[in-house]
This record gives structure tokens, C-alpha cells and sequence, in this order.
């Protein structure tokens, strides 16, 4: 019995050893992961490579497999993490180098991508696939002539293999050799007639020239190729969508999602259903997916078709059941930030969405949302700088043109023709591209243009209101009565409900010298209920109506309902400093300053006002925070080096600073008068004077201009000059503090 006992016990010990021992555990879980990686058990297999790796984070083949596995269920980040990851451990194994810098490439790491490339022909020396993907990675750190002996090499090894003339094509279109390009990418369809990337390459290249036909019968020899081919169908569907003809593109995406049954077709079948307003379809086709439903992408697509549904309850139990495994899931704070703005409380929206773009800045949605919410709050530098990210990462980006087009309508109608142009051509059926190219050139006061288009809008979108309040908009600059009263009334009765269509209504009363009329139409609509945007353009209205009381009234009542949005504290600040009420203007822009992301212009006002009260150093604090922010900030940079040099303090400083405003703003007398007088306050009268006289010639009526012109001559010594210049000053009727000061001066140089 002792015996058995010791062997019992022996037998204990070997088994718990085993268990313990670190190499046989990764071991174990490395085995059963590869048994159910091969039964297609994804889910499983993940869970039992990732056990591998806690055990021993070095373990190359595991985080190989997992990559692998990763990649079956569609999600993408995780497996290039994995095989970059991979790489790093396994540098003797080529596959794994080319599928890691595959991936480098394709999410614009080319550097990386280099390095990857030059591991595995360390190996190889002559493999094609890794001189290809070298070529590829150098054209992407723009050493084209580099790249193509690359390409050209992997064509001499092998001169017969199609795929490669497809990667020196896109490589020579890439130099803008459009000719060759094409010439390579035929050859490399004629080697291999049947090789997918070839043939889409070929497609896309004709595409990207909008040679839409070519491109269509280039997609279509594809799919002959292959007809359940996942690339070939996603780009004809992509192609047919692009080209206004959405309800072609569905059966390349069903074909897509019956033939594989993966996560990733699934999703694009579920993402053009949410595109098409059927948010119960594509409920409905993540239901019946077999793997990968508790995929985070999965289920935040669920969540969207909920959301889209109107069940915004289940879209957020979704989303927190996401950000409770992963709070850094920056698609799940964006669509978070989205439900919460629904739910008006966009405060906390804002918070989601930065917190989205911070995690993932290289996210046009994110950024998109951000321009957004920025151009609500009426931060329209904020929104400028978001769209045009939005655009850095995606130029093609048709919605981001369209508003950074609105934006700068009214401020650069040039560039705001450029970008809603650049809209309608990536995309000629979208109605708010064609809506904003109309606005942008009856803003830039092309007119015939703007008819032009506007004829073509009328037949194609003859019941949207939109389009006649945009017509009305067009005539009533162009002084159309008629046509503006029809175009009014027709905008009116299709939506009655339009503030648009207010705005011009009450611009058409106002051009016909009714004010009375206007206001009557404005407090007639606000009697029927408000909002925020109602009560901004009411203020706005009644400050053009002249009536500062009754634009106080209704831009409260605007803060009240949505303390978030700029506009009404700009608008109250600028009726309390008409009103010389600085105290109550001050609080104003202090508070909008907490709102803005830059706020350049509400502290530069804050500092000017506290100028006004004689609060200099305040003053001063507020144009250096102003200047902390943008370092060119012309009328921060101008004042505080006013400042300065009035008090004789830091005039190095104050030169810098003044020649920095001269810089941004060098046609400006008020901005060259600083910087005048810094010269006079550094003993530099003969740099100071032609400052001061190119301020005379700019602005005669203003006797400072005068007088500093006239202290420069004096201290350069032309007494004569210099007297006559503060005798104009006098002659332009200074106020008495100045005046007083001239006299003086004109004494002491008698």
C-alpha cells in the first residue's frame, strides 16, 4: 500500500508539473488552437492562440496562427497587429515578412513595409513577390526610380508572370506616366487574362481617368474570370453605387455575402443597406451570419441598423457592450457620440466624438462628425480645419466637400466654387454637392452659372423644397421679384417648417424695403414654436431689423435651450459692446472662449475690450494666450506690440511681435502704425517715417496717422516736415486727448 501511495503520488506530481510547466501549457493551447483553426473554428482557435501567448509572448507560430485566424473572421486590425508582430519573431519566415508588409503598405506605412520587403529577400534573394513588394514600398516613399528597378528586376527573373507588370502599371501611375501605365497593365492582363489583381488593377486605372465605360467592361472581364470572386464583386458594386446606380449594386453584394459567409462580406452587404435607408435587411443579414457575430465591427453595425431603425436603446445597449470590452474602440465612441446627439445632449456627444478622432485620427468619420458638431456650434475655423482632414485622408470625400464648401461660401467664394465643384464631379447625382455649387457661385456673383445649374436642378429635383428656396435665394440677388416670390411660395408649401426659406423670405422683404413685413413674417413663425437655430437666425434677423432689445432677448432664449452653440454669445458680446456694456461683452466672449477649440477671435476680443477699460495687463495676458495659440494671430500679435512699446517695455519683443502682424497683414495702416511706432520707440525714426506716411497715404482722415509721422520727422530732424504733419493732425479734428497731446508737440518743436 506504501508503494502504491508513493506511485500515486509520483504520478500527482508529474501531472501537476506537466500542467505548470510553462513550455508544455503553450504547447497545449498552441495544439488545440491548430485543431480548431482547422475544423473552422475561428472564435475558438483565437481564444487558444491568445492562451499561447500569455504564456509566452515570443512565440512566433502562435501569433502567426492568430493572425490567420484573425483574418478568417474579418477582423483586420487585430491580424495586422499579429503579423506584425509575427514578423518581428519570425524573420526567417518569408510568407509571414510579405504579409505583414502587404499590410504595412496598405495602411500607409511604406517605410515599414521597406523593411519587411528586405527580410525576406535577406532570405530569398530572388523572390518575386518580395522584389514587388519592395518596388511598391519605395514608389510609396516617393523613390519611383528606385521602385521600378525593383519591379523591372522581379519582371527579368521572371519575364512571363502578369501581376508584376500590374505593380510596375500602378507604379508608373503613380509618376504620373499615364501611357505606360496603361500600356503595362494591358500587357500584364494579356500574360495572365485570368489573374484577379491584373484585372482589377486594369479596372481601376480607368476608373480613377473616368473612362467609366472601359472601366465597367474591365470589371465585368473579372467577374467572367471569376464570378464569386469577393474583390471583383465589391468593386463592381462600388462602381455601380458611385455612378448612380445603387439598386445594380446589390446583387454583386448578396453574391459577396451567399458565396463566403465571412464577417467582412456580410458587412459590406449590411453598410449598403444602412446607405439605402433598410436598416431591417441589414438586421437581418447579421442575424443570419454563422461566424463572427460577436465581432466588434459586427456588432457595431448591428448597433447602427438598430439606431437607424429607431431603436436607439438597443443601438446603445450595443455600443456600451463594446466599449466595456474596449474603451479605446474608437468606432464605438463615434457611433456613442452620434445616439447622444440625437438624444440632444451634445456636450457629451462632443466629448465622445473628440475622444473617437484622439483614438483614431486617421479616421475620416471621425473627423467628419467633428466638422459637424464644430459647424453647430458655430466654430467655423474648427469645422474648416475638420473637413479639410477629413479631405487630407480621403480626397474624394463628396460630403466633406459640400461643407466645407457652405463654409466658405461667404468668406472665400472662390475656393468655395473649387470645392463644391470638386463635389458634383466625385459625385454628379448628390443634391447638396449641386445645392453648394449653386450657393458658392451666386456667392462668388456668377450668376449666369449659377442659372445654368440651376435650371438642370429644377427638372431633376422639381418637389424639394431646397431647390426653389435655392432659386429664390439666386433671384432675389439678382433683383427678381417675380421670380423670387414664385420660387418662395413653391419652397414654402413643400416645407413649411424651413428656416432657410425664412432667411430668404425675409431677405426678399427687406430688398423690397418692407422691414415691417419681414419682421411680421419672422414673429408669425415664432409663435408657432421654437429652437436654437430658429432663435439664432431671430437674432440675427432682428439685429439687421435694428432692434438690439429684441435680439437680446430671443439669443438668451437660444442659450438657454443650447448653452453649447457659439453664435449667440458672439452676438450678445457684440450688442454689449454697441451699448458700451464691457463688463457684460467681456463675460461673453470669455465664456465662448471655453467653448471653442482655437479661440482666437473671442480672447483677441477680450483683450481689446479690456484695453478699453484700461486693463492693460489683463489685456496683455489675453493676446499672449491668443498668441500661444497661433503664433501669426495678426491683431494679438499687432496690440500687445502696441502695448509694449506705449509703455517703453521688452521693444525687442515688440518688434518681433509687430513685424509678425506686418507679416500677415502688410496692406493694413492700423497694423504698420505698431510697427511705425516701435521704430520711434527704438530711436529708429528714419525706419519709422515711410511707415507712417504709407499710413497717411492709406487713411488721410485719421489724425494719429498724422501725428506719429509728424514725431518721426521732428526726431529724424526735418523740424518743417515734421510740424506740417502735426498741423494735418490738428486740421483732422483728433479728439481732445490727442489734440492736447499735438499741441504740445507742435510747441515743443516751435
Amino acid at each position: 500500500m506504501r508503494h502504491l501511495l508513493l506511485i500515486t503520488l509520483l504520478g500527482t506530481a508529474i501531472l501537476t508539473a506537466a500542467c505548470t510547466d510553462p513550455a508544455v501549457r503553450k504547447q497545449q493551447y498552441l495544439e488545440s488552437g491548430n485543431r480548431y483553426f482547422e475544423e473552422g473554428k475561428y472564435k475558438e482557435a483565437i481564444i487558444e492562440y491568445r492562451n499561447a501567448i500569455a504564456v509566452d509572448a515570443t512565440l512566433g507560430v502562435a501569433r502567426k496562427r492568430l493572425a490567420e485566424s484573425y483574418s478568417r473572421t474579418g477582423d483586420a486590425r487585430g491580424a495586422f497587429d499579429q503579423y506584425v508582430r509575427a514578423a518581428d519573431l519570425l524573420p526567417a519566415d518569408v510568407n509571414v515578412q510579405l504579409n505583414a508588409g502587404s499590410l504595412l503598405l496598405a495602411t500607409k506605412h511604406p517605410q515599414e513595409a521597406l523593411a519587411r520587403a528586405d527580410a525576406a529577400l535577406k532570405v530569398e534573394p530572388q523572390n518575386i513577390d518580395a522584389l514587388v513588394l519592395r518596388g511598391n514600398a519605395l514608389a510609396g516613399l516617393r523613390s519611383f526610380e528606385e521602385g521600378l528597378k525593383a519591379i523591372e528586376e522581379a519582371i527579368r527573373l521572371d519575364p512571363g508572370r502578369g501581376v508584376t507588370y500590374t505593380d510596375l502599371g500602378l507604379v508608373e501611375l503613380a509618376q504620373g506616366q499615364q501611357q505606360q501605365a496603361e500600356a503595362s497593365l494591358l500587357k500584364a492582363v494579356k500574360l495572365a487574362p485570368k489573374e484577379m489583381r491584373s484585372l482589377l488593377s486594369l479596372a481601376n486605372f480607368y476608373w480613377s481617368l473616368g473612362r467609366k465605360s472601359d472601366a465597367e467592361r474591365a470589371f465585368e472581364e473579372a467577374l467572367k474570370a471569376d464570378p464569386e470572386n469577393l474583390q471583383a464583386n465589391r468593386f463592381m458594386a462600388s462602381f455601380k453605387y458611385s455612378t448612380g446606380r445603387r439598386a445594380e449594386a446589390e446583387p454583386y453584394l448578396r453574391r459577396m455575402a451567399d458565396a463566403s459567409q465571412s464577417p467582412e462580406a456580410t458587412l459590406a452587404l449590411v453598410d449598403y443597406y444602412l446607405l439605402t435607408a433598410r436598416p431591417k435587411d441589414a438586421i437581418a443579414s447579421i442575424e443570419g451570419l454563422k461566424l463572427g457575430r460577436d465581432v466588434p465591427a459586427v456588432t457595431l453595425r448591428l448597433a447602427r441598423a438598430h439606431a437607424a431603425a429607431g431603436d436607439r436603446e438597443k443601438a446603445r445597449s450595443l455600443v456600451e457592450q463594446i466599449l466595456k470590452a474596449n474603451e479605446k474602440d474608437a468606432a464605438a465612441q463615434l457611433l456613442k457620440g452620434q445616439l447622444l446627439l440625437e438624444d440632444g445632449r451634445r456636450e457629451d456627444a462632443f466629448a465622445a466624438i473628440q475622444t473617437a478622432a484622439t483614438l483614431d485620427p486617421s479616421s475620416a468619420d471621425a473627423q467628419f462628425a467633428l466638422g459637424r458638431i464644430y459647424a453647430t456650434r458655430g466654430d467655423r475655423a474648427a469645422a474648416q480645419s475638420a473637413f479639410q482632414e477629413v479631405l487630407r485622408i480621403n480626397p474624394r470625400a463628396t460630403a466633406a466637400q459640400v461643407q466645407l464648401a457652405i463654409l466658405q461660401a461667404g468668406t472665400k467664394p472662390a475656393e468655395s466654387v473649387q470645392a463644391a465643384a470638386e463635389a458634383t464631379r466625385n459625385d454628379p447625382t448628390s443634391l447638396a454637392a449641386r445645392l453648394a455649387l449653386v450657393r458658392s457661385l451666386t456667392a462668388a456673383r456668377d450668376f449666369a452659372r449659377a442659372e445654368r445649374e440651376m435650371a438642370r436642378l429644377r427638372t431633376d429635383f422639381a418637389n424639394v423644397a431646397a431647390v426653389h428656396t435655392e432659386d429664390a435665394r439666386l433671384a432675389v440677388l439678382k433683383r427678381d421679384v417675380a421670380g423670387a416670390r414664385a420660387a418662395l411660395e413653391r419652397a414654402e408649401k413643400l416645407d413649411p417648417g424651413s428656416i432657410d426659406t425664412l432667411g430668404v423670405f425675409i431677405a426678399f422683404e427687406l430688398m423690397q424695403n418692407n422691414p415691417p413685413a419681414a419682421r411680421a413674417r419672422l414673429e408669425e413663425r415664432l409663435k408657432q414654436g421654437t429652437s436654437p437655430d430658429l432663435l439664432v437666425f431671430a437674432g440675427r434677423t432682428y439685429l439687421t431689423l435694428k432692434d438690439p432689445a429684441a435680439a437680446e432677448e430671443v439669443l438668451r432664449a437660444a442659450i438657454d435651450l443650447d448653452p453649447s452653440r457659439n453664435e449667440p454669445y458672439a452676438m450678445l458680446g457684440s450688442i454689449y459692446v454697441n451699448q458700451k456694456r464691457l463688463d457684460e461683452a467681456i463675460r461673453q466672449y470669455e465664456t465662448l472662449s471655453k467653448k471653442q477649440a482655437k479661440p482666437v477671435g473671442s480672447l483677441t476680443m477680450t483683450g481689446m475690450l479690456l484695453e478699453q477699460q484700461g486693463k492693460f495687463d489683463a489685456a496683455m495676458k489675453r493676446y499672449e494666450d491668443v498668441l500661444a495659440l497661433d503664433s501669426r494671430a495678426a491683431v494679438a500679435a499687432n496690440n500687445l506690440a502696441w502695448l509694449l512699446a506705449d509703455r517703453g517695455q521688452d521693444l525687442e519683443k515688440a518688434l518681433q511681435l509687430a513685424q509678425t502682424a506686418v507679416a500677415a497683414s502688410p496692406e493694413k495702416p492700423e497694423i504698420l502704425d505698431t510697427l511705425g511706432w516701435v521704430y520711434y520707440k527704438k530711436d529708429l525714426p528714419t525706419l519709422a517715417v515711410p511707415l507712417f506716411q504709407k499710413c497717411v497715404e492709406k487713411a488721410p482722415a485719421v489724425a494719429e496717422y498724422h501725428y506719429h509721422l509728424g514725431l518721426a520727422l521732428l526726431k529724424s530732424g526735418d523740424a518743417a516736415k515734421g510740424r506740417a504733419a502735426l498741423q494735418r493732425a490738428l486740421n483732422a479734428k483728433p479728439n481732445a486727448a490727442v489734440s492736447a497731446e499735438i499741441r504740445r508737440a507742435l510747441e515743443s518743436a516751435n
